[in-house]
C-alpha cells in the first residue's frame, strides 16, 4: 500500500457491505459507500484547489469528517486538521497562517470564515454524490496531513506527515496491538489529534469504527452496549471517569475485549484498578504527533502479570522503529541511563533522529520507561526529580483523586517540588505534611513535596494532558513566588 486510501480500497474489495463508520447517532456508512464518497470528494477538491494546497477541516467526529480525512490527501492536497476545541480567535489565527484553499467543517465552527463549506450545506451534499474522477494518486512521499501539537509546552506547532509515514505508523499499530478484523472500535478522541489515526489502524483490517463527538461516560457505555463495541482507546482522565461511572451504576460491558491507553502518563493505581474492575486486555502505546502514532507497545500479558516494574513501562518499540537515550551532550547512553528519548524510523515526520522532549531510559530487555518531560524535571538542591515519579506515589494515597507535580522557585534549593492535588470526594482532606511524609516513606527524601496545593480540578489541554505551564503560573502566584527565580 502506498497511499492511505489504499486501506479503504482493500477493505471495500473484500467486505463491501461491512460498516466502515458508525456515527454515535446510528448513521452507518459501509466500506463500499465510504470508498465512493472518498473518490467523489477527492474529485470535487481537486477541481477547486491546486496540487499540494492545504485544505482545512474544523469539525466534530462524524462520517463526513472521515470522508475528508481520506479524500483530501487522495486528491493530492494536504489536510490541515484544526482543533475545533480552540477558541474562535485561536482557530482564526491558525487558518490565517495556513491560508487554505478550502475550509470544510461543521457550521458552528465556521462563523466568519469566508467561502467555507459546511458539512450540512448543499455544496457538500453535491460533493459527496458527484461523479468520481479523481486525479492520479499522489506519491507515497507527498504530504497528506498537517496536524498541530497539543501546545502543552507552548504555542502549537504544525507537523506534516506523508502517506508513507502515516502508513508506517498504521502497520506498527496493527502489529503492536494485534488488531482483530472483527473488532468494533470506538474512537472517543477528536480526529484532529494524532489519535485519530486509530480509524486507519482499524480500517487496515476492515474493522468497524464508531465515532463520537465527545467523551461522556454514560454515552460511552450506551455506545458500547448498542453497537457491540469490542475495543477502544482512552486517556487516563477518560478511564478514571469511566471506572467511577461503572462503580456508581454497577453497569458492565460484556462485549468490550480490549482498551488501549496513552496520550498522558497513566497512574499506576489507576491501571491496577482498571485491571481489577474490567475483564479486558490492556494495551499501552507511547508516541506523539511527530511520530504519526505510537512507537512502543505494552501488551496484555505484561499488564496481567501485575508486575509493577512492567506496568511502569511504555513497552517495546515495534519492528520499524529505533529508540535511543542520549545524555546532555547528545551521546547515546547504555541501558539504564536516564536521558532524552530519541526516535528514528519511517513514521517519524523528519529524517534522522527525532528529539522527543521526553526523559526516559531503556532497560536491558529493550523496554522503554518514560519518566518525564525534559522541561518538567525539577532540579532541587542539585538533584533531579521526575515529576511523574512523585505523581505515581501520591496517586496511591486514598485521599488523592488526581495529582500533578511541578517545580516552583525556591531561594535556597533553586526549585522546590510542589504537588497540586484534587482530593478524593468523601474522604477527609489530608494535611500537606501527611502527603509529604507519604512520599518520603517511599522514595528519596529530596523528592517529597515542599508545597501542597488543593484544587477542584487540574487544568488540561484539549487532548487531556495536564497544562503544567498553567499550573506553574498558578502555583507561583498562590505561593507568592512570582518575584523569585
Amino acid at each position: 500500500m502506498s497511499v492511505i486510501t489504499d486501506l479503504v480500497d482493500a477493505a471495500a474489495a473484500r467486505l463491501p457491505d461491512r460498516p466502515a463508520v458508525i456515527e454515535s447517532g446510528g448513521a452507518t456508512v459501509s466500506f463500499a459507500e465510504l470508498r465512493h464518497r472518498i473518490e467523489a470528494v477527492a474529485t470535487w477538491v481537486a477541481e477547486r484547489s491546486r496540487p499540494g494546497a492545504a485544505v482545512a477541516v474544523v469539525a466534530d467526529n462524524s462520517a463526513d469528517y472521515a470522508v475528508a480525512y481520506y479524500a483530501v490527501p487522495r486528491a493530492g492536497r494536504v489536510l490541515a486538521l484544526i482543533n475545533q476545541r480552540l477558541g474562535p480567535a485561536e482557530r482564526a489565527a491558525q487558518l490565517r497562517g495556513l491560508a487554505p484553499a478550502l475550509v470544510l467543517g461543521d457550521p458552528g465552527y465556521l462563523a466568519g470564515v469566508p467561502d467555507a463549506v459546511a458539512f450540512d450545506s448543499p455544496a457538500w451534499a453535491a460533493a459527496l454524490t458527484g461523479p468520481p474522477a479523481p486525479p492520479p494518486a499522489p506519491a507515497p512521499d507527498d504530504p497528506a496531513w498537517l496536524l498541530f501539537t497539543s501546545g502543552s509546552t507552548g504555542r502549537p506547532k504544525p507537523v506534516r506527515h506523508t502517506h508513507r509515514s502515516i502508513l508506517a505508523a498504521v502497520r506498527g499499530a496493527v502489529a503492536g496491538r494485534a488488531v482483530a478484523s472483527d473488532a468494533v472500535y470506538l474512537l472517543p478522541f477528536p480526529m484532529c489529534h494524532i489519535a485519530g489515526y486509530n480509524m486507519l489502524v482499524h480500517h487496515a483490517v476492515a474493522a468497524t469504527v464508531v465515532l463520537t463527538a465527545h467523551f461522556r461516560p454514560a454515552e460511552f457505555v450506551d455506545l458500547v452496549r448498542r453497537h457491540g463495541v469490542t475495543s477502544c482507546s482512552l486517556a487516563p482522565t477518560m478511564l478514571q471517569a469511566l471506572l467511577d461511572h461503572l462503580d456508581t451504576t454497577g453497569t458492565r460491558l460484556p462485549t468490550l475485549r480490549a482498551i488501549a491507553y496513552g496520550s498522558a502518563a497513566m497512574p499506576a493505581g489507576l491501571i491496577r484498578r482498571a485491571i481489577e474492575l474490567l475483564d479486558v486486555d490492556f494495551h499501552q502505546g507511547y508516541g506523539m504527533t511527530e511520530t504519526a502514532g505510537n512507537v512502543t507497545f505494552l501488551g496484555p500479558d505484561d499488564h496481567r502479570s501485575g508486575d509493577p516494574r512492567l506496568l511502569a513501562s511504555a513497552g517495546y518499540p515495534h519492528h520499524d522503529v529505533r529508540l535511543r537515550i542520549v545524555g546532555a551532550d547528545g551521546a547515546p547512553l547504555p541501558p539504564g541511563g536516564v536521558g532524552e528519548i530519541e526516535v528514528s524510523g519511517p513514521q517519524v515526520c523528519a529524517p534522522g533522529w527525532l528529539r522527543t522532549g521526553d526523559v526516559g531510559r531503556l532497560d536491558p530487555d529493550g523496554r522503554l520507561y518514560v519518566l518525564d518531560r525534559v522541561k518538567d524535571v525539577i532540579i532541587t538542591g542539585g538533584e533531579n526529580v521526575a515529576s511523574r515519579e512523585v505523581e505515581d506515589v501520591l496517586s496511591a494515597h486514598p485521599a488523592v483523586a488526581e495529582v500533578a507535580v511541578v517545580g516552583v522557585p525556591d531561594p535556597y534549593w533553586g526549585e522546590a517540588v510542589c504537588a497540586v492535588v484534587v482530593p478524593t470526594p468523601g474522604v477527609p482532606r489530608p494535611e500537606a505534611d501527611e502527603l509529604a511524609g507519604f512520599v518520603r516513606a517511599r522514595i528519596a527524601a529530596f523528592k517529597r513535596p515542599r508545597h501542597v496545593l488543593f484544587v477542584d480540578a487540574l487544568p488540561r489541554t484539549t487532548n487531556g494532558k495536564v497544562a503544567k505551564d498553567e499550573l506553574r503560573s498558578r502555583a507561583r502566584a498562590e505561593l507568592g513566588l512570582d518575584g523569585i527565580g
